[in-house]
């Protein structure tokens, strides 16, 4: 068995076994690592921060294709992964809508296997120079230290223990300090697979126990009336 990297980690979403198992060959052969899961559903419960690329078909479920993509570009730990979306639709509007939603290519079918290859080969080579030119992967904020590859969040060189919650939470916060970010907003990027939860007490909630665990810092964690929460400018 060869241990070679693999060129890039690939997951399709396709009810359609044929299809997957069609890709899923014939990339491996190109070198990819290559994983497939039939509901879009499914993926979010996955750690996708590691995904080069998502192929997904924009099926007709209660979380589908186009659904995915909205998802994934929201959270700031998958918004740098590749989308590209296949479906039997070629209509002009669904074009429009997966590219204006962050896909970075449209996939008709049926399709030339060929082509979609090449279009895959595309999107990663567009992503890999992303990467090369990404800032860092570090978050700061006074003596807070948030390290994106890792997860690993430091106040003062001392670890935080942080939950998958409260560690979106204050990533998300984070990246638009000085900028209000409404409850909603908040809910959408952390809970967007359980939409049945939805208030403005569970962000509350947790924004009150992220402020706890922050110590000092903590305190520049502000809610501004109607607007939202917010890391004030210091």
């Amino acid at each position: 068995m060869s241990n070679t990297p693999a060129l890039g980690k690939i997951l399709i979403v396709d009810e359609d076994s044929n299809i997957a198992d069609l890709l899923c060959v014939n990339l491996r052969s190109e070198g990819y690592q290559v994983d497939a899961i039939p509901q879009a559903a499914e993926a979010m419960r996955l750690d996708l921060s590691d995904t080069n690329l998502v192929i997904a078909d924009a099926m007709r479920q209660d979380f589908d294709g186009m659904q995915l993509l909205a998802a994934l570009k929201d959270n700031p730990m998958t918004a740098h992964v590749g989308f590209i979306l296949m479906s039997s639709d070629d209509s002009e509007r669904r074009v429009i809508e997966a590219l204006d939603n962050g896909a970075d290519d449209y996939v008709v079918k049926p399709f030339s296997l060929r082509e979609f290859v090449a279009r895959i080969r595309s999107v990663l080579r567009r992503h890999n120079i992303r990467a090369r030119v990404a800032p860092s992967t570090r978050l700061t904020y006074q003596t807070l230290t948030v390290d994106l590859s890792t997860r690993m969040v430091t106040d003062d060189g001392m670890e935080l223990p942080l939950s998958r919650t409260e560690y979106l939470i204050l990533v998300l916060l984070l990246k638009n300090v000085g900028v209000p970010t409404s409850r909603r907003e908040i809910f959408n990027s952390v809970w967007k697979d359980s939409p049945e939860m939805s208030n403005d007490r569970i962000v509350d909630t947790n924004i009150s126990r992220l402020r706890k665990k922050l110590g000092d810092v903590g305190s520049n964690i502000q809610n501004r009336s109607g607007l939202g929460y917010l890391f004030v400018r210091v």
